[in-house]
Protein backbone atom coordinates (compact mmCIF):
# COMPACT_ATOMS: atom_id res chain seq x y z
CA UNK A 1 0.00 0.00 0.00
CA UNK A 2 1.41 3.19 -1.03
CA UNK A 3 0.74 4.68 2.88
CA UNK A 4 3.52 2.20 3.77
CA UNK A 5 5.95 4.22 1.88
CA UNK A 6 4.89 7.56 3.74
CA UNK A 7 7.00 9.01 6.60
CA UNK A 8 3.68 10.37 8.32
CA UNK A 9 2.20 6.69 8.50
CA UNK A 10 4.38 6.04 11.19
CA UNK A 11 3.24 8.60 13.81
CA UNK A 12 1.72 7.63 16.99
CA UNK A 13 1.60 9.99 20.14
CA UNK A 14 3.26 8.57 23.70
CA UNK A 15 2.77 10.48 27.03
CA UNK A 16 6.67 11.20 28.34
CA UNK A 17 5.86 9.15 31.26
CA UNK A 18 5.67 5.78 29.14
CA UNK A 19 9.36 6.26 28.32
CA UNK A 20 11.68 3.95 29.94
CA UNK A 21 13.91 5.53 32.48
CA UNK A 22 15.76 2.84 33.50
CA UNK A 23 15.50 -1.15 33.28
CA UNK A 24 13.24 -3.62 34.76
CA UNK A 25 14.73 -4.67 37.90
CA UNK A 26 15.21 -7.64 37.99
CA UNK A 27 16.27 -7.80 34.57
CA UNK A 28 13.56 -10.60 33.47
CA UNK A 29 10.55 -8.98 35.01
CA UNK A 30 9.84 -6.53 31.99
CA UNK A 31 6.31 -7.18 30.24
CA UNK A 32 6.40 -8.75 26.87
CA UNK A 33 3.98 -8.37 24.35
CA UNK A 34 3.60 -11.41 21.82
CA UNK A 35 2.20 -10.74 18.64
CA UNK A 36 1.23 -13.95 16.40
CA UNK A 37 0.92 -13.45 12.45
CA UNK A 38 -0.66 -16.31 11.85
CA UNK A 39 -3.94 -15.22 13.89
CA UNK A 40 -3.48 -11.68 14.71
CA UNK A 41 -3.80 -12.19 18.70
CA UNK A 42 -2.38 -10.36 20.78
CA UNK A 43 -1.03 -11.68 24.37
CA UNK A 44 0.50 -10.63 27.53
CA UNK A 45 3.46 -12.42 29.33
CA UNK A 46 6.61 -11.28 31.20
CA UNK A 47 10.34 -12.06 29.46
CA UNK A 48 11.02 -14.97 32.41
CA UNK A 49 8.10 -16.81 30.65
CA UNK A 50 10.46 -17.00 27.09
CA UNK A 51 11.99 -20.76 28.36
CA UNK A 52 8.35 -21.79 28.79
CA UNK A 53 7.39 -20.12 25.71
CA UNK A 54 10.12 -21.40 23.25
CA UNK A 55 11.62 -24.56 22.30
CA UNK A 56 14.56 -26.73 21.45
CA UNK A 57 13.51 -26.07 17.76
CA UNK A 58 14.54 -21.95 18.42
CA UNK A 59 17.18 -20.66 17.80
CA UNK A 60 18.19 -17.05 19.10
CA UNK A 61 21.24 -14.99 17.91
CA UNK A 62 21.67 -11.96 19.70
CA UNK A 63 24.51 -8.91 19.05
CA UNK A 64 27.54 -8.71 21.51
CA UNK A 65 28.69 -5.56 20.34
CA UNK A 66 29.91 -3.60 23.52
CA UNK A 67 29.13 0.38 23.73
CA UNK A 68 31.99 2.70 23.65
CA UNK A 69 31.96 5.89 25.54
CA UNK A 70 30.72 7.86 22.46
CA UNK A 71 29.68 11.07 23.35
CA UNK A 72 32.04 14.01 24.84
CA UNK A 73 31.23 17.11 26.23
CA UNK A 74 33.00 20.47 25.49
CA UNK A 75 32.91 23.11 28.11
CA UNK A 76 34.38 25.94 27.38
CA UNK A 77 36.74 23.83 25.48
CA UNK A 78 39.76 25.15 23.59
CA UNK A 79 40.10 24.93 19.79
CA UNK A 80 42.77 26.27 17.87
CA UNK A 81 42.30 27.35 13.70
CA UNK A 82 45.59 26.53 11.40
CA UNK A 83 45.07 30.45 11.38
CA UNK A 84 45.53 30.25 15.28
CA UNK A 85 42.41 32.14 16.47
CA UNK A 86 41.36 30.28 19.68
CA UNK A 87 38.05 29.91 20.63
CA UNK A 88 36.94 28.28 23.56
CA UNK A 89 33.33 26.47 23.10
CA UNK A 90 30.92 24.23 24.58
CA UNK A 91 28.53 21.47 23.10
CA UNK A 92 29.66 18.03 22.43
CA UNK A 93 31.22 15.59 20.38
CA UNK A 94 29.68 12.39 19.28
CA UNK A 95 31.61 9.20 17.81
CA UNK A 96 29.33 7.26 15.80
CA UNK A 97 31.73 5.31 14.40
CA UNK A 98 35.68 4.30 15.24
CA UNK A 99 37.28 4.36 11.70
CA UNK A 100 39.61 0.84 11.04
CA UNK A 101 42.45 3.03 10.65
CA UNK A 102 41.97 4.31 14.15
CA UNK A 103 40.02 7.75 13.52
CA UNK A 104 36.96 8.79 14.87
CA UNK A 105 33.77 9.23 12.48
CA UNK A 106 31.32 12.01 14.59
CA UNK A 107 28.92 14.43 14.82
CA UNK A 108 29.20 17.36 16.84
CA UNK A 109 26.72 19.92 18.30
CA UNK A 110 28.63 23.62 16.57
CA UNK A 111 30.27 22.92 12.99
CA UNK A 112 31.10 25.87 12.17
CA UNK A 113 34.24 25.59 14.54
CA UNK A 114 35.71 22.42 13.76
CA UNK A 115 36.96 22.44 9.96
CA UNK A 116 39.64 21.00 8.59
CA UNK A 117 42.97 20.98 10.91
CA UNK A 118 40.96 22.60 13.73
CA UNK A 119 42.56 21.26 16.73
CA UNK A 120 40.73 20.34 20.27
CA UNK A 121 42.51 20.30 22.98
CA UNK A 122 40.97 17.84 25.66
CA UNK A 123 43.48 18.68 28.08
CA UNK A 124 45.92 21.32 27.93
CA UNK A 125 48.26 19.69 30.86
CA UNK A 126 48.64 16.41 28.53
CA UNK A 127 48.15 18.08 25.26
CA UNK A 128 45.89 15.08 24.14
CA UNK A 129 43.61 16.50 21.40
CA UNK A 130 41.30 16.12 18.38
CA UNK A 131 42.44 17.29 14.92
CA UNK A 132 39.63 17.51 12.52
CA UNK A 133 40.55 15.75 8.79
CA UNK A 134 37.51 15.49 6.64
CA UNK A 135 35.07 17.92 7.13
CA UNK A 136 31.45 17.53 5.64
CA UNK A 137 28.06 18.62 5.65
CA UNK A 138 26.74 16.11 7.92
CA UNK A 139 30.09 14.52 9.36
CA UNK A 140 33.86 14.96 11.08
CA UNK A 141 36.19 12.64 10.88
CA UNK A 142 39.05 13.48 13.63
CA UNK A 143 42.27 11.90 14.69
CA UNK A 144 43.80 11.58 18.10
CA UNK A 145 46.86 12.49 19.44
CA UNK A 146 49.16 11.08 21.94
CA UNK A 147 46.71 8.53 23.54
CA UNK A 148 45.47 5.03 22.10
CA UNK A 149 41.86 5.62 20.59
CA UNK A 150 39.91 3.41 23.55
CA UNK A 151 42.09 5.22 26.26
CA UNK A 152 40.95 8.68 25.30
CA UNK A 153 37.43 7.41 25.24
CA UNK A 154 37.64 5.79 28.25
CA UNK A 155 38.74 8.56 29.98
CA UNK A 156 37.03 12.01 28.09
CA UNK A 157 33.23 10.04 27.14
CA UNK A 158 29.94 9.35 28.48
CA UNK A 159 27.99 6.83 27.78
CA UNK A 160 25.27 7.39 24.63
CA UNK A 161 22.79 7.00 27.02
CA UNK A 162 19.48 8.49 24.21
CA UNK A 163 18.39 11.99 24.38
CA UNK A 164 15.18 10.78 26.03
CA UNK A 165 16.51 9.05 29.10
CA UNK A 166 17.57 11.84 31.98
CA UNK A 167 21.25 11.34 31.92
CA UNK A 168 22.23 10.14 35.38
CA UNK A 169 25.75 8.48 35.69
CA UNK A 170 24.91 5.48 37.76
CA UNK A 171 22.62 4.83 34.76
CA UNK A 172 25.28 4.31 32.30
CA UNK A 173 26.63 1.17 33.42
CA UNK A 174 22.63 -0.33 32.78
CA UNK A 175 23.18 0.48 28.82
CA UNK A 176 25.47 -2.61 28.30
CA UNK A 177 24.00 -6.24 27.99
CA UNK A 178 25.17 -8.72 29.65
CA UNK A 179 27.44 -10.60 27.18
CA UNK A 180 28.70 -7.47 25.59
CA UNK A 181 32.05 -8.17 24.15
CA UNK A 182 33.44 -6.74 20.83
CA UNK A 183 33.81 -2.68 21.56
CA UNK A 184 32.73 -0.69 18.84
CA UNK A 185 29.09 0.19 18.94
CA UNK A 186 27.74 3.71 19.59
CA UNK A 187 24.55 2.50 20.78
CA UNK A 188 23.29 -0.76 23.14
CA UNK A 189 21.51 -3.12 21.01
CA UNK A 190 19.06 -2.02 23.50
CA UNK A 191 16.33 -5.24 23.38
CA UNK A 192 19.21 -7.91 24.67
CA UNK A 193 19.32 -5.59 27.98
CA UNK A 194 16.82 -7.92 29.74
CA UNK A 195 18.58 -11.11 29.22
CA UNK A 196 20.31 -11.57 32.59
CA UNK A 197 22.23 -14.50 33.25
CA UNK A 198 19.54 -16.10 35.26
CA UNK A 199 17.63 -16.11 31.59
CA UNK A 200 20.49 -17.33 29.84
CA UNK A 201 20.98 -20.32 31.65
CA UNK A 202 17.24 -21.00 31.50
CA UNK A 203 16.67 -20.67 27.87
CA UNK A 204 19.80 -23.43 27.70
CA UNK A 205 18.03 -25.61 30.02
CA UNK A 206 15.25 -25.91 27.85
CA UNK A 207 18.02 -26.77 24.78
CA UNK A 208 16.98 -23.38 23.29
CA UNK A 209 19.89 -22.29 20.63
CA UNK A 210 21.79 -19.24 21.31
CA UNK A 211 24.45 -17.38 18.83
CA UNK A 212 26.30 -14.40 19.06
CA UNK A 213 27.34 -12.24 16.21
CA UNK A 214 28.10 -8.27 16.18
CA UNK A 215 27.16 -5.65 13.91
CA UNK A 216 28.66 -2.36 15.80
CA UNK A 217 25.43 0.20 16.51
CA UNK A 218 25.92 3.04 14.74
CA UNK A 219 24.53 5.87 12.56
CA UNK A 220 22.46 3.08 10.07
CA UNK A 221 20.52 2.85 13.14
CA UNK A 222 19.02 5.67 15.06
CA UNK A 223 19.46 8.34 12.23
CA UNK A 224 16.24 9.74 12.51
CA UNK A 225 13.93 9.49 9.04
CA UNK A 226 13.16 12.60 7.24
CA UNK A 227 12.26 11.80 3.63
CA UNK A 228 8.63 12.29 3.01
CA UNK A 229 8.79 9.12 0.91
CA UNK A 230 10.68 6.67 2.90
CA UNK A 231 11.96 4.35 -0.14
CA UNK A 232 14.27 7.65 -0.51
CA UNK A 233 16.01 7.53 2.88
CA UNK A 234 19.88 6.78 2.84
CA UNK A 235 21.14 4.66 5.50
CA UNK A 236 24.43 5.02 7.52
CA UNK A 237 26.74 1.88 6.85
CA UNK A 238 27.27 -0.04 10.02
CA UNK A 239 30.32 -2.76 10.52
CA UNK A 240 29.61 -6.80 10.50
CA UNK A 241 31.78 -9.60 12.36
CA UNK A 242 30.75 -12.92 12.48
CA UNK A 243 32.86 -16.27 13.05
CA UNK A 244 32.77 -18.42 9.34
CA UNK A 245 31.34 -21.30 11.50
CA UNK A 246 28.28 -19.06 12.71
CA UNK A 247 28.10 -17.95 9.24
CA UNK A 248 27.82 -21.50 7.61
CA UNK A 249 25.68 -22.60 10.74
CA UNK A 250 23.14 -19.74 10.22
CA UNK A 251 22.16 -21.76 6.88
CA UNK A 252 22.49 -25.02 8.34
CA UNK A 253 19.90 -24.20 10.65
CA UNK A 254 17.85 -22.24 7.70
CA UNK A 255 17.74 -25.22 5.82
CA UNK A 256 17.12 -27.71 8.74
CA UNK A 257 13.68 -25.76 9.08
CA UNK A 258 14.99 -24.16 12.52
CA UNK A 259 12.99 -21.44 13.39
CA UNK A 260 15.37 -18.30 13.34
CA UNK A 261 14.73 -15.17 16.05
CA UNK A 262 16.38 -12.33 15.39
CA UNK A 263 16.92 -10.50 18.94
CA UNK A 264 16.60 -6.57 17.91
CA UNK A 265 16.80 -4.83 14.78
CA UNK A 266 20.42 -4.63 14.49
CA UNK A 267 20.08 -8.87 14.53
CA UNK A 268 17.16 -8.45 11.27
CA UNK A 269 19.18 -6.38 9.36
CA UNK A 270 22.87 -8.71 9.85
CA UNK A 271 20.88 -11.97 9.10
CA UNK A 272 18.81 -10.51 6.19
CA UNK A 273 22.49 -9.30 4.91
CA UNK A 274 23.82 -12.85 4.60
CA UNK A 275 23.06 -13.64 1.69
CA UNK A 276 24.12 -10.77 -0.18
CA UNK A 277 27.15 -11.38 1.72
CA UNK A 278 27.71 -15.04 0.28
CA UNK A 279 26.88 -13.96 -3.10
CA UNK A 280 29.34 -11.67 -2.92
CA UNK A 281 32.08 -13.81 -2.75
CA UNK A 282 34.11 -15.64 -4.81
CA UNK A 283 34.27 -19.10 -5.68
CA UNK A 284 37.62 -19.57 -3.24
CA UNK A 285 35.91 -18.17 -0.45
CA UNK A 286 32.58 -20.16 -0.29
CA UNK A 287 34.78 -22.91 -0.82
CA UNK A 288 36.17 -22.22 2.53
CA UNK A 289 33.42 -21.00 4.33
CA UNK A 290 30.84 -23.26 3.03
CA UNK A 291 32.18 -26.84 2.42
CA UNK A 292 29.00 -28.52 1.93
CA UNK A 293 27.08 -26.25 -1.15
CA UNK A 294 24.02 -28.89 -0.74
CA UNK A 295 23.30 -27.76 2.52
CA UNK A 296 22.36 -24.65 1.76
CA UNK A 297 19.57 -24.61 -1.25
CA UNK A 298 17.17 -23.53 1.51
CA UNK A 299 15.75 -21.44 -1.62
CA UNK A 300 16.73 -22.40 -4.99
CA UNK A 301 15.61 -19.15 -6.83
CA UNK A 302 17.99 -17.25 -3.85
CA UNK A 303 20.78 -17.09 -6.16
CA UNK A 304 18.89 -16.08 -9.19
CA UNK A 305 16.97 -13.13 -7.15
CA UNK A 306 19.87 -11.72 -5.31
CA UNK A 307 21.63 -9.60 -8.28
CA UNK A 308 25.40 -8.41 -8.03
CA UNK A 309 23.91 -4.65 -8.18
CA UNK A 310 21.70 -5.41 -4.78
CA UNK A 311 24.88 -7.13 -3.37
CA UNK A 312 26.66 -4.07 -4.01
CA UNK A 313 24.08 -1.60 -2.62
CA UNK A 314 23.84 -3.86 0.57
CA UNK A 315 27.33 -4.68 1.25
CA UNK A 316 30.43 -3.30 1.35
CA UNK A 317 34.26 -4.05 1.74
CA UNK A 318 34.48 -7.56 2.43
CA UNK A 319 36.96 -9.19 3.45
CA UNK A 320 38.14 -12.40 5.54
CA UNK A 321 40.06 -12.27 8.78
CA UNK A 322 41.32 -14.82 11.11
CA UNK A 323 38.12 -17.37 10.72
CA UNK A 324 35.73 -14.85 10.45
CA UNK A 325 33.98 -12.38 8.21
CA UNK A 326 34.46 -8.61 7.93
CA UNK A 327 32.27 -5.87 6.08
CA UNK A 328 29.90 -3.06 6.10
CA UNK A 329 25.60 -3.47 5.40
CA UNK A 330 23.97 -0.64 4.34
CA UNK A 331 20.75 -2.50 4.14
CA UNK A 332 17.63 -0.54 4.67
CA UNK A 333 14.29 -2.78 5.79
CA UNK A 334 10.80 -1.35 4.98
CA UNK A 335 7.36 -2.74 3.84
CA UNK A 336 7.90 -4.89 0.92
CA UNK A 337 10.94 -6.36 1.51
CA UNK A 338 11.63 -10.53 0.95
CA UNK A 339 12.57 -12.18 3.83
CA UNK A 340 14.96 -14.85 3.62
CA UNK A 341 16.38 -15.70 6.90
CA UNK A 342 14.96 -14.74 10.12
CA UNK A 343 11.31 -15.95 10.65
CA UNK A 344 10.68 -14.34 13.99
CA UNK A 345 11.96 -11.37 15.97
CA UNK A 346 12.04 -10.03 19.55
CA UNK A 347 12.31 -6.09 19.78
CA UNK A 348 11.54 -3.51 22.32
CA UNK A 349 9.07 -0.68 21.00
CA UNK A 350 10.08 2.10 18.85
CA UNK A 351 10.18 5.87 18.22
CA UNK A 352 8.00 7.47 15.97
CA UNK A 353 9.00 7.84 12.24
CA UNK A 354 12.32 5.73 12.75
CA UNK A 355 13.81 3.14 10.68
CA UNK A 356 13.38 0.67 13.24
CA UNK A 357 9.57 1.17 13.05
CA UNK A 358 9.49 0.84 9.30
CA UNK A 359 11.70 -2.44 9.78
CA UNK A 360 8.97 -4.29 12.30
CA UNK A 361 6.00 -3.20 9.81
CA UNK A 362 8.12 -5.40 7.26
CA UNK A 363 7.41 -7.86 9.27
CA UNK A 364 4.08 -8.14 10.92
CA UNK A 365 2.64 -4.86 8.84
CA UNK A 366 2.33 -1.05 9.79
CA UNK A 367 -1.10 -1.36 10.75
CA UNK A 368 -0.52 -4.37 12.99
CA UNK A 369 2.27 -3.07 15.02
CA UNK A 370 0.87 0.60 15.41
CA UNK A 371 -2.70 -1.83 17.18
CA UNK A 372 0.53 -3.31 18.99
CA UNK A 373 1.92 -0.07 20.48
CA UNK A 374 -1.85 0.84 21.52
CA UNK A 375 -2.26 -2.13 22.93
CA UNK A 376 1.23 -1.53 24.49
CA UNK A 377 0.44 1.92 25.49
CA UNK A 378 -3.32 0.88 27.15
CA UNK A 379 -1.80 -1.59 29.49
CA UNK A 380 0.78 0.07 30.85
CA UNK A 381 3.80 -1.16 28.75
CA UNK A 382 7.58 0.52 29.04
CA UNK A 383 8.88 2.44 25.70
CA UNK A 384 12.41 2.90 23.88
CA UNK A 385 15.42 1.70 24.64
CA UNK A 386 15.15 1.04 28.32
CA UNK A 387 11.62 -0.37 28.44
CA UNK A 388 9.13 -3.47 27.65
CA UNK A 389 9.52 -6.05 24.63
CA UNK A 390 7.26 -7.59 22.04
CA UNK A 391 7.76 -10.89 20.24
CA UNK A 392 6.52 -10.85 16.56
CA UNK A 393 5.84 -14.77 16.45
CA UNK A 394 4.91 -16.19 13.05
Amino acid sequence: MQEDFLLDSYDYDLPEEMIAQVPAQPAESAKLLVFSQSDLSIQDFHFYDLPNLLSSNDVLICNNTKVFKARIPLNQTKIVRRSWKIRHVDGEIFVYQLLHDGRLECLVSDDKNFKPWAEVFLDDEKWISLTSDEYAEDWIIFSVKWIWIFDFLEMYGQMPLPPYIHYEKEKEKRYQTTFAKDLGSAAAPTASLHFSQKLLSDLRLKWVEINFTTLHVGLGTFKPVYEPDIRNHKIHREPIIIENSLFQQIFERKNGKRNLIAVWTTMVRLLETLPYLRASLSSSEKESILPDEKAFHFRESLTSEILLSDCEKYVHEVSLQSNRIVCETQLFIFPGWKFCIIDEMITNFHLPKSSLLMLISAIMWRKNALQCYEHAKENGYRFYSFGDWMWIKV
